[in-house]
């Protein structure tokens, strides 16, 4: 063999030796030859800056999910979180500041905030660079980013999501010799049900059933508040009527007229415990505090025309900035926190996996002494519906519709006066909000 055929191959078997193995400076997560390989990523140290509300998560929960699994695996990584809930912290001063973040987590129901700041950026290059295989994740989650955010592309990932589920006090079913709740229920069955719970029993006034805001209901039938293309206001309608008529109904059970919404609803479950049934989001990791509470779970209930669904899409996505310098790495916290290993880890600490794995799903809950025995699995048996176009008008229309059943049911108002009223006002609030 000729001198310069010798010093070609060896420098072939070189460079296929340096591309084979790992020198410190970058790092995939399958050989490099391999098919489908993710690209080389360096594993030069690097900070990458995390815009989260931190108050969204529970004690310890930013360590459990990002910290440690990114020192595991990643340790050349480190993650710097900027608490958005800071008021200094506000998009439009990051940006003013020059201080954006590497990766940012929003919600759904406000991810207009995030939207048309600068910082959004389409992430399926980024997918598809590093072959995440979106096909692992609940569809309808993945999807609402797209409707919630009103992109025809993926701007974000989601990790988690509420469910919707019916909550109930045993020791008032027992009370009162009545059955406990059960899944697959409708409205029209779980009313009936209100109505032989609703009693007066030692001078105390229990109430079969808090059906919580009306705009939650809504979402199950797919009614929004704005038309985000026309920005009209989208509520005085037989849709809305219908949810109103169905709240009236229960609202108009003697005894159960008292409305107590959101917070007040959980206070009276958890705290006063003269509530029955109670329809809501995701409540149980704060049931640790309620451990005497002779407490169960049942399915959402249904609406007769949508078996099976439950509220919206209310999910918390990850979005890597544009402005971003370590867009890979910023993309391997989102995949690291989207293996089956975190997603587990989720999953048994109660909160709602993405993952479509019914391996994870049986983990659920398991972390937590007090959810033994609990029918956790109604978590699972309504598909939430896709999450609606939100715009930026959403906030003042939702706040609005939720209270707006309230003269009703004192009967200060019928339904059509109400929802009249509820379209001029929110038209009120786009016109002085249009050009912010």
């Amino acid at each position: 063999m000729g001198m310069k055929r010798m010093a070609a191959l060896s420098l072939l078997l070189f460079a296929t030796a340096c591309s084979g193995g790992n020198d410190g400076k970058t790092a995939g997560e399958q050989p490099a030859g391999e098919k489908n390989a993710p690209p080389q990523v360096s594993t030069e140290p690097v900070t990458i800056k995390f815009g989260i509300s931190m108050g969204w998560l529970g004690p310890g929960e930013f360590q459990k999910y990002f910290e440690e699994p990114m020192k595991k695996r990643y340790p050349h990584i480190t993650i710097e979180p900027i608490d958005l809930s800071k008021p200094e912290n506000g998009f439009d001063k990051l940006m003013a500041a020059g201080n954006i973040p590497d990766l940012v987590m929003t919600a759904s129901p406000i991810i207009y905030r995030f939207v048309g700041t600068g910082m959004e950026e389409n992430m399926e290059p980024l997918i598809k660079k590093f072959n995440f295989d979106l096909s692992r994740l609940d569809p309808i989650a993945v999807e609402s980013v797209k409707s919630a955010s009103r992109q025809n592309n993926l701007i974000g990932l989601p990790w988690t999501m509420h469910f919707s589920g019916l909550y109930y006090n045993k020791d008032i079913f027992d009370k009162f010799g009545v059955p406990y709740p059960k899944d697959g229920m409708t409205w029209e069955e779980v009313r009936e049900l209100a109505q032989k719970v609703t009693r007066i029993d030692g001078g105390v006034q229990y109430r079969g059933l808090e059906p919580d805001k009306s705009t939650r209901m809504a979402s199950v039938l797919s009614y929004g508040f704005v038309d985000p293309v026309t920005e009209k206001p989208t509520v005085n309608n037989d849709n809305w009527k219908k949810i109103f008529e169905l709240l009236k109904s229960i609202y108009d059970i003697p005894g159960n007229n008292t409305p107590r919404l959101a917070g007040a609803g959980t206070d009276q479950f958890m705290k006063e415990r003269t509530l029955a049934m109670f329809t809501s989001v995701n409540m149980l990791p704060n049931l640790k505090d309620a451990q005497d509470l002779n407490w169960d779970l049942a399915q959402y209930p249904s609406f007769k025309e949508r078996p099976n669904t439950g509220m919206q899409v209310d999910e918390w996505i990850l979005h890597v900035t544009a402005q971003s310098k370590y867009k890979d790495q910023a993309f391997q916290v989102i995949s690291t926190i989207l293996s089956d290993e975190v997603q587990t880890e989720v999953a048994r600490n109660a909160r709602l996996p993405v993952l479509k794995s019914s391996s994870i799903e049986q983990e659920f809950g398991k972390n937590l002494p007090y959810l033994q025995g609990k029918n956790v699995k109604a978590a699972f048996k309504s598909s939430p519906a896709k999450a609606l176009p939100v715009s930026k008008y959403d906030s003042f229309a939702e706040g609005y519709m939720s209270n707006a059943i309230i003269p009703v049911v004192k009967g200060e108002k019928d339904i059509n006066t109400a929802l009249r009223e509820a379209e001029e006002q929110i038209s009120k609030n786009i016109e002085a909000n249009r050009q912010k």
